[in-house]
Formats: structure tokens, sequence, C-alpha cells
């Protein structure tokens, strides 16, 4: 039976897929090699699949404070190196016109054997997410929180939407990034199992059959990571600003929470059926946050907004956001209405008619929100 790491129940561990643009142009720049060699800050910076990506990530937090603490500590000297270079970052589920075929990949073996097996599915990977990693103090209980989530993904989903367009087109989803992975054999909505004896037989099978090669091939919306002790949630979009990013985690975290005392207390749940994953999934990525989600399965459905609302009460009353609560206010915005990144996105290029704004705007929220909080961080100190 797999092996099981231990971790700190419900702590977090984060990570941000930036995308490294022209500074210029806007264009995907295939700099990451050269960044990473001339890097002297924080050791939480690596290359992803294409030379045009780099991966932000935290350390083990406690809190989604913690976490973006952790993020704004890299993210800071990122940005002065990145002038150094003249490019920028966004974050963002896709680039709003990037080309797959003109893309480099980073000069890894894993990366070469991923292209090598998957051939144009792999190469047409250009998408950019946030990975929360939530401590589990056992692999059953991995299991049975990971069945609880798959409730709430369409939830996470709608509010992390931020890749409206793609290769210059105007795709007519929110998430148009989510439905990259479905053409992955291993990729998308997890295989459905009751507990960990169950998962370690498919990953056993999975392995002998050479349908992977390790736990990494494993590109599910949301997966056990037996090296870390974790539960990986990778549903959601990459979200423009890391005050936004952590919001999501803090959602991410009180909903894990929740359904770790459903566990305890015998009330647990098991998964949903598939359809009802699948129909979510997909409205989440069609509609963002104006979706009605499935609660049911008689067909009763919800708008969005409304369940997080109620899911929001939920999660307060019950003390599920301890030590998150900051974030709160940002999640019940998108319960009155707040746009998410998709629809920013999008009036951005109905004002300009411009794929380049949009690229810009992104731009622009990131570094705002980075260099923004860090100069109110400074002054504080200063008084």
């Amino acid at each position: 039976m797999l092996e099981f790491a231990k971790s700190g129940p419900f702590t977090l561990g984060v990570e941000m897929e930036l995308q490294v643009i022209d500074r210029d142009s806007g264009e995907l720049s295939a700099r990451a090699e050269q960044f990473l060699d001339g890097w002297t800050g924080p050791q939480r910076v690596r290359a992803e699949l294409f030379q045009s990506m780099l991966e932000l990530n935290t350390t083990v937090c406690q809190t989604a404070a913690d976490a973006e603490r952790c993020l704004r500590a890299t993210a800071v000297p990122l940005l002065a190196r990145s002038r150094e270079l003249g490019v920028r970052f966004i974050s963002s589920g896709t680039h709003p016109t990037a080309r797959y075929q003109d893309r480099q990949v980073f000069p890894a073996e894993r990366y070469y054997g991923l292209v090598e097996r998957n051939q144009w599915i792999a190469r047409k990977l250009l998408i950019f997410g946030l990975h929360v990693h939530i401590g589990m103090p056992d692999p059953e209980t991995c299991i049975a929180v990971q069945n609880e989530l798959l409730h709430d993904l369409g939830l996470l989903l709608a509010i992390s939407t931020s890749s409206p367009f793609s290769q210059g087109e105007a795709t007519g989803l929110a998430s148009s990034r989510i439905t990259a992975f479905e053409a992955m054999p291993t990729g998308g909505t997890p295989a459905l199992v009751a507990d960990w004896s169950e998962f370690s037989t498919l990953v056993d099978a999975l392995m002998r059959s050479g349908a992977i090669t390790s736990m990494k091939d494993l590109w599910w919306d949301i997966r056990p990571s037996p090296r870390f002790g974790t539960l990986e949630i990778r549903v959601c979009d990459g979200l423009p600003t890391i005050r936004e990013t952590c919001a999501v985690v803090a959602l991410s975290q009180a909903l894990a929470r929740r359904a770790g005392a459903r566990i305890e207390a015998g009330d647990g749940r098991s998964f949903p059926p598939a359809w009802r994953i699948r129909e979510n999934k997909w409205r989440a990525s069609r509609h963002g946050m104006e979706a009605d989600l499935v609660t049911g399965d008689d067909g009763t459905t919800v708008g969005c907004r409304a369940w997080l609302g109620t899911t929001l009460d939920e999660l307060e009353s019950g003390g599920y956001f301890t030590g998150s609560a900051s974030y709160l206010p940002d999640l019940r915005r998108f319960v009155d209405g707040a746009p998410t990144s998709a629809v920013r996105q999008r009036r951005v290029f109905e004002r300009t008619q411009d794929f380049d704004a949009v690229t810009l705007a992104l731009a622009d929220e990131f570094e705002a929100d980075v260099l923004g909080v860090s100069r109110l961080t400074e002054s504080a100190h200063r008084g």
C-alpha cells in the first residue's frame, strides 16, 4: 500500500504558476532559465513545463495569511529581477494571444519525457493554475476529505475563472484552461475511490500498466500527494493578484476543515455521482460565478453566488476560517456581484478591442498588488 508522509493537519502549501512576458510586446518570453540562473532571492521559485513559465511557491504555512506573506516576500525581489531582464509577470489561466506552437520546453528530463509521451496534447498545455496543498492527518482522512470536496470543486473553479481568451480568440468560456486537461488520459476529473486501499490499488495498476510513471502524472483536479502528506486542489485557474489568490486559498482551507470535522463526527459524505461533478465543472468553466450549479442528485440547482453566500455563512459560524477571517470581506464581494478575473478581462477587451490591452491590464494588476501592499508595509514599519 502507498506510504503517506506525515504533515500538520490542514496546514497549507501554495503554488502559483506565473507567465513571463516581454516588457515591450506583452508576448510570452522564454526567459525562465536565464531568470533562474541569476536568481538570488528566496529559493521558492522554480521552472515549469515551458520556458515562459515560473512557479512561485510557499513554505508550509498555517493560514492563508501566512501564505500571503510568504508569496509577497518572494514576489517583491521577483519584480526587481524582472526589470533587469526586461520582462513582466501575469497570473491568469491563459495568455490572451500566445500560441502553443511557439513555446520552448524547459530543458529538464521530466518535461522532455512528458512531451515525448503525450506529444501534441502536452505541447498544448500552455495553461497556468493555482495549486493548494492541504495537510492531512492520515491517508484515510485524505481520501474522505477529497470525496467531500468533490461537491465543492465547481464553486472553487467558478470563483477563480480567469481564462476567457486563448490564442487570440474569445472562447466563450470563463475558464478555457480547465478544458485542456480533459484530453490527458490521466487528467481532469479524478477517479472515484472509497478509501486509501482502493486508491493504492489503482495507483499500483496505473504504474504497472505504464499509464503513469509517478504520482506527478495524475493531473487530476484534486488528488492525494503522498510524498507531502497532503491533498492537492488543482482545479483553480491562476488568479491575477496574490491577495485574490490567498482569498481562494483561505476558502479552500476552510472547506477542507469543514470536511474534516464532518468526517470526525461520522457525517462525511461520499463522492457525488460522476455526472454531477462533470456537469458542475462544465457550468463553472462556461459561466463562472453566473453559473447555476447542481446540488442534488434529482437535478436541483442553485446560483453560484447564492451557494457561496450560504457556504461562507456556514464556514464562518463553524469557525473554519480561524486565522484567515480577514479574507471573508474579499470573498463576500463575490456574493454581492464582484466580477471574477474572466469578467474583468472581457470588460477590458470590450472597451479596447485589443488583446494586448488585456495582457497589459493583467500585468498592471499583478504589480499593483505586489508593490502597493509592499509599500504600505514599508510605510507602516517606518511609522
